[in-house]
């Protein structure tokens, strides 16, 4: 069953960074209220086809075929994680309950589902408020975070005469952990600005990109410090691993630091250029990996293969 739980482990992850990107495609869609209602589409389980099956109740002139299904596979894949996460967390209590700390993620990755499936209600209800979208993406952020730490744990229980303690630096450590935390919260203050930026834009249409972005005032400038700072901790960090000669894991900061060079790349062409809205669905997603592999990568350090 140590084998079963791992393999779901990376289903239930594989699945929520789908999610995150479908929730991304979403946003650039602009089809964050293509299902005007909730749990139901346009008073509907499955959304209509065509404007005559609309019911009286709903205007008819939100409806938008490509919109509504749209937001509806977000949500009908939003079911489908939550469904791998309860099977996940019920191999755990009925099979690997001795083990507290996989236990204890599989339910709190349980719970943050559901929370998070909850707020995506409260999103459509509040009409994309952006501190209920951040809150939102926030939740997604924490999710993956516990998804990706029991993968590493299932693979663990799996391989468990394989591994012996590893002695993590307290700089490493500290350096991985602080990493982890500022790609956090650059994804979010990118998330609040870029969802601020389409409520301006709603209400003054006819400004320019720049007057858009001065609307910001000191917001945009902040964001753009974090990411620079993202760079210089992962430089850091890539030299802490060459003069540890951690092996493989070095190659794994060095994918990490290639990451943040794009990403960085991608924002501020974003900012000077008019790019297709995937880029922007990539710029997220991206980041949102990050998250994952630095916690992959934080706890697979605290053991070595034998």
């Amino acid at each position: 069953m140590n084998k079963l739980f791992f393999q779901s482990a990376v289903v239930s992850t594989v699945l929520s960074y789908l999610l995150i990107f479908v929730g991304g495609l979403v946003r650039v869609s602009g089809s964050g209220l293509g299902c005007p209602d909730w749990p139901k589409c346009f008073g509907r389980w499955i959304p209509p086809t065509n404007i005559s099956q609309i019911p009286e109740y709903i205007d008819p002139s939100s409806f938008n075929i490509v919109l509504a299904w749209i937001e509806y596979g977000n949500r009908l894949l939003g079911v489908i994680v939550g469904l791998s996460i309860v099977v996940m967390t019920m191999i755990a209590i009925i099979y690997i309950r001795k083990n507290k700390k996989i236990l204890f993620n599989s339910l709190l990755a349980l719970f943050l589902v559901g929370a998070n499936g909850g707020l995506g209600a409260i999103v459509v209800s509040s009409v994309l408020n952006p501190f209920i979208v951040s809150l939102h993406m926030i939740l997604a952020l924490f999710l993956v975070s516990v998804l990706s730490y029991l993968c590493i744990e299932g693979y663990k229980i799996e391989n468990n005469d394989s591994f012996s303690n590893v002695f993590l630096s307290k700089k490493i450590s500290f350096s991985l952990i602080t990493l982890w935390i500022v790609i956090v919260i650059e994804i979010l203050l990118g998330t609040g600005i870029r969802t601020n930026l389409e409520l301006i834009a709603v209400d003054n249409p006819l400004f320019s990109k720049g007057e858009l972005l001065s609307s910001l005032n000191n917001y945009k400038y902040l964001h753009t410090v974090l990411g620079f700072s993202l760079l210089f901790l992962s430089l850091y960090l890539c030299f802490l691993f060459r003069r540890d000669n951690l092996g493989l894991s070095k190659q794994l900061v060095y994918f990490i630091l290639v990451m943040i060079i794009i990403q960085i790349f991608l924002g501020e062409l974003m900012i000077f250029f008019e790019l297709p809205q995937l880029t922007r669905l990539f710029h997220t997603w991206g980041s949102s990996w990050l998250v994952g592999i630095i916690i992959i990568l934080y706890n697979s350090l605290q053991y070595e293969q034998a």
